[in-house]
């Protein structure tokens, strides 16, 4: 069936050849998985995809992690809102960074982050460092 100039219109069925079949899942994942990173990333969107192959193989991704995002879905979907939770966890890095100071362990802030939140984290505390360096240098010349 053509759909207009340029353009075809495949019908949707299963690929009887087995490998063909496995070959052609593997890359529409890999290409799945990348346009999820991609929506995440430029969206700023939390998102997860999970895949089982034909052998029962489980494939996974998640920004910031599989698990928070179907946790949100869940309590959203049982009338929770998930609004809470997202209150609760710090949002910003300076927020973040203020949250590890406060708790004096940087685990459970990095915990569940994506590699953007993880790079701007460390972008953040870089700046810090940079300004609490300044500012003992600035005390030792005062002494």
């Amino acid at each position: 069936m053509v759909a207009g100039p340029g353009k075809r219109r495949l019908e949707i069925e299963l690929i009887e050849d087995r490998a063909r079949r496995h070959t052609t899942f593997t890359k529409r994942r890999q290409g799945l998985i990348k346009k999820t990173k991609v929506f995440a990333n430029k969206f700023d969107a939390q998102a997860a995809v999970i895949a089982f192959s034909g052998a029962g193989n489980l494939f996974a991704f998640g920004s910031p992690s599989v698990e928070s995002v179907v946790r949100r879905y869940l309590d959203t979907a049982s009338g929770g809102g998930g609004a809470e939770e997202e209150e609760e966890r710090p949002q910003t890095p300076e927020e973040r960074i203020g949250a590890a100071l406060e708790k004096g362990s940087w685990d459970a802030v990095v915990e569940g982050l994506g590699p953007l939140e993880i790079d701007e984290l460390s972008t953040e505390i870089m700046k810090l460092r940079r300004v609490v360096a300044a500012r003992v240098s600035e005390m030792e010349a005062r002494d």
